[in-house]
């Protein structure tokens, strides 16, 4: 082959491989395009969620705190077992003082009519 024959080959080959150059430059430009849009969505997704859940954080503690006061009023509000025994001790104490004060009477009453 003579230098004529391979320059328009070498010219021909140089211009294939730019071609091919080129191509694989735009698929990657492409590629990384659509890479930075799925970030972006990424990005705006992990936004909302990150506000989700902040709103949820909150919504949780504002239960908690609203339930939290519930258990301090029913713990002020409620009798334990010892009040309650208590309770019913001064009661049948009062009942069985009452019982014999009416029978007291009764009996004075029956005495004096007699």
């Amino acid at each position: 082959m003579s230098e004529e024959e391979t320059l328009p080959n070498l010219a021909l080959a140089l211009a294939e491989l730019r071609s091919a150059v080129e191509l694989g430059f735009e698929r990657t430009n492409g590629s990384t395009a659509l890479i930075l849009q799925r970030l972006e969505w990424v990005d705006d997704r992990h936004a909302e969620l990150v506000k989700r859940v902040e709103q949820d954080r909150a919504a949780a503690d504002a239960r908690y705190a609203a339930m939290e006061g519930r258990v301090d009023v029913m713990e002020r509000e409620a009798v334990t077992r010892s009040q309650l025994t208590d309770r019913t001790r001064q009661i049948i104490a009062v009942v069985t003082v009452l019982i014999a004060a009416a029978g007291t009477v009764i009996a004075l009453i029956q005495l004096t009519s007699s």
